[in-house]
């Protein structure tokens, strides 16, 4: 126990030392510019492909199909290893 103490007050003592790094006002103005024309560059390019949204069958038949496909799968799963232990 006393060499995890001792190894924790180290670690204080040394981050104890650090100074923080924040940006300064200039940097954070940039790196919002760039986030805002990144993202009006996405909402552009969303827009032209037609708003995002898929078809109305689309939007059905895809949820059904992955779902249908699981339970398959889990039944599948079970009956094996219903199987591997005979019951």
């Amino acid at each position: 126990m006393m060499l995890d103490e001792h190894a924790h007050h180290g670690i204080d003592a040394t981050l104890a030392v650090l100074s923080e790094h924040d940006p300064g006002p200039v940097r954070v103005a940039q790196t919002r510019t760039r986030c805002h024309a990144a993202l009006r560059k996405e909402a552009a390019r969303t827009q032209r492909a037609g708003g995002g949204s898929r078809q109305g069958w689309t939007r059905v038949l895809e949820p059904a199909l992955v779902g249908s496909l699981s339970i398959i799968y889990l039944f599948e799963v079970l009956s094996r290893a219903l199987q591997l232990y005979r019951f």
